[in-house]
């Protein structure tokens, strides 16, 4: 069994981002071990059609007591673990992801050590099955010949991602040409501004593949 990639990133990318809290119901934040906080209220955000509801708590137990944890729990629940996921290295800590494979509903924890006896833990659900057919359009061109886009959007923000086999270069020297065409002007650090508007870009590095990410937020104006 294979899972969306695309929307495993995505929901890692935008876990940490709010959007219309509302009461969770995601099982999965009850009972954490060392819990030294109470779950926030749940975040909500819309990936490629797909709704993502995320959570955060501290807990005092380190990444590795709470991995074993996690997986555990899944397992004891039903769920599909998602060992392609491991294929996703994060910069910071770790992460466990299961399917309810009945429902269409993957859970996916982030476990990011915060200082001395402190795990920040994230805890998203993502609703495969009531996924929307319509996602929010490419604001700027993608690098010719790379592959699908993942998208998001929000009141304020807009996303999207791509794999490519493109230089780094080649990707920044594409966007400079192609944004400034577009009106945008180019800051410090792969930002492009016009306006109120602000675009930034991410290129991860890889071996054989590089991830795109474009970032697009409307807000006040600039200086």
């Amino acid at each position: 069994m294979r899972l969306s990639q695309s929307v495993f990133i995505a929901a890692t990318l935008v876990t940490t981002l709010a959007m219309s809290p509302a009461v969770s119901a995601n099982p999965f934040v009850k009972d954490v071990p060392g819990a030294v906080s109470k779950p926030t209220l749940a975040e909500k955000t819309v990936v490629d059609g797909v709704t993502i509801e995320a959570s955060t708590l501290v807990s005092s137990k380190d990444v590795a007591t709470l991995k074993a944890h996690f997986r555990a729990r899944f397992a004891r629940s039903g769920l599909y673990l998602a060992e392609e996921t491991k294929e996703l290295k994060l910069k910071l800590g770790e992460q466990v992801t299961g399917l309810d494979t009945e429902n269409l509903i993957s859970y996916t924890v982030l476990l990011q050590p915060s200082g001395k006896n402190a795990t920040t833990v994230i805890v998203s659900s993502a609703n495969l099955g009531k996924r929307e057919t319509l996602a929010a359009p490419a604001f700027v061109p993608i690098y010719p010949g790379s592959g699908p886009v993942t998208s998001t959007q929000m009141e304020w923000m807009k996303s999207m991602s791509y794999a490519t086999t493109a230089t780094p270069a080649e990707v920044r020297a594409f966007y400079r040409e192609k944004l400034a065409m577009q009106g945008y002007e180019l800051r410090s650090d792969d930002e492009f501004v016009k306006g109120a508007e602000r675009i930034a870009l991410t290129v991860a590095p890889g071996v054989t593949e590089r991830t795109v990410l474009l970032v697009q937020d409307v807000g006040t104006s600039v200086p």
